[in-house]
């Protein structure tokens, strides 16, 4: 069941002509920031212990790549520093993250890349590198890289804004995305289109916006709901997130799945993923598929949704053991998350074709510094994640690898007869097409044999 919620039921005044743009004033000034050069290089890069000099330019240099070994593949550093790196995301084989860099004000994060279409000599350059400024969860489609930036925010109010940049040309500049008060954050790309949330009416709603030209940027409101919709995520058409709505099917406000067919941006088709009374969080899609961790009595689960019919989702667990496994992501047939079920946190990775699971990063055989591995993201066969050591308060590195090898296995040409869809015709197929022998669904009774 879904609930029957009109998008206009919050008694907000929302005009033919609202857009998350002007639902608020916008600062004064803030218009002639709505560009910005990107900062030289020199000015916040410090000295490592890697030896890589220091370039004046946007390209940095190739930062050599260090091996660990694991499964049929081999881990990579994707930039070896003595700073903090987090929140990496990967499309192609471009891989961007935040890194905390020592400027001549102070420390804040700043947004790095590399393309690794050569993984032992990656090309690391800066996206964004503002002085006292945080830029922080990028994401990436293509050569776009978007993010959320606090250039705005005051000791006594925070006001981040959504940026974008086109790594394609390095004299691009930043474009403020929305350039207004309140809080616009966690930014997600895939094509011309950008997804985010946004607390300008004191609960989270999630906005869309087309950037096809960057000197036309139509913003309109995806979900002008009551309570909170949050963590958006984008693939073609379709945007997902979790929202905790509070209806007659659930009363307590747990977080579900919903999603949206944005094609038509003034009447978007709405449907439920997902409904459960445990919260599901930290959505991501690609393809048919929709995934997200589901809190359970004990631990955090990892579970899916094909959603090719999305008024009849179809959930399929694949993580739930003791253990709790998290922050999943999918791409194609293959899903990765994290999981502590060796007693440190491990990237696993599930096959949806062959349905078996698999370890992708791990300690490995006489290693003497152990890490957590968190937070991974996948494009095509290209994992990424963050390699934390178990010191306290030690820094993070990225680290990536290239899969390989059986298990991922994919299906480019199904068999005759594969009614369950795992690329082998075998007694389960046969189970499955007795149980619908002579079932005709024709929608006249009168047209079946």
């Amino acid at each position: 069941m879904q609930p029957n919620r009109s998008r206009h039921d919050s008694g907000r005044a929302f005009g033919p002509g609202f857009s998350c743009i002007i639902k608020k004033p916008v600062r004064e000034g803030n218009a002639m920031r709505n560009k910005r050069e990107v900062k030289a290089v020199g000015a916040k890069t410090q000295s490592r212990g890697d030896g890589m000099a220091r370039w004046t330019t946007i390209l940095l240099g190739l930062a050599g790549a260090i091996g660990v070994a694991g499964g049929a593949w081999t881990a990579f550093e994707v930039h070896p520093s003595a700073n903090d790196q987090r929140a990496p995301d990967v499309h192609g084989r471009l891989i961007v993250w935040q890194e905390l860099i020592q400027g001549n004000q102070g420390r804040d994060w700043d947004i790095w890349a590399a393309d690794v279409t050569h993984p032992d000599a990656p090309q690391v350059f800066v996206v964004s590198n503002y002085e006292a400024t945080n830029e922080q969860n990028p994401s990436v489609y293509d050569t776009i890289v978007v993010w959320q930036d606090d250039y705005w925010s005051t000791p006594e109010a925070s006001d981040w804004d959504v940026y974008f940049r086109d790594t394609a040309n390095p004299g691009a500049l930043e474009v403020n995305l929305t350039p207004m008060p309140y809080d616009q954050i966690n930014p997600r790309i895939y094509g011309n289109r950008i997804v985010w949330q946004d607390n300008s009416f004191g609960d989270w709603d999630v906005c869309v916006a087309d950037i096809t030209d960057p000197n036309h940027l139509p913003i309109y409101p995806l979900t002008p709901y009551p309570h909170d919709q949050s963590r958006p995520t984008i693939w073609r058409n379709t945007v997902a997130w979790q929202d905790n709505y509070v209806w007659e099917d659930n009363p307590d406000g747990a977080w579900n799945v919903y999603g949206a067919d944005a094609l038509r941006m003034n009447k978007p088709i709405e449907y439920l993923f997902s409904a459960l009374p445990e919260d599901q969080e930290n959505i991501a899609m690609a393809g048919s598929y929709v995934v997200w961790q589901q809190k359970t009595a004990e631990d955090w689960d990892v579970y899916a949704a094909d959603v090719s019919d999305p008024a009849n989702p179809k959930i399929l667990p694949i993580a739930t053991d003791t253990s709790n496994a998290m922050y999943p992501d999918v791409d194609g047939h293959l899903i990765v998350w994290q999981d502590d079920r060796n007693g440190d946190w491990d990237i696993y990775g599930y096959n949806l074709v062959t349905r078996r699971e698999f370890i992708i990063s791990d300690n490995q055989p006489g290693q003497k510094e152990f890490t957590d591995q968190l937070r991974p993201r996948i494009s095509g066969t290209l994992v990424v994640w963050e390699d934390v050591p178990l010191t306290p308060d030690a820094p993070a590195d990225i680290f990536a690898a290239i899969l390989d090898g059986p298990e991922i296995a994919a299906c480019p040409n199904p068999p005759a007869g594969d009614a369950n869809g795992d690329c082998v015709v075998n007694l389960q197929d046969f189970v499955l097409l007795a149980e619908g022998w002579l079932t005709c669904n024709l929608d006249h009774p009168d047209a079946c044999p």
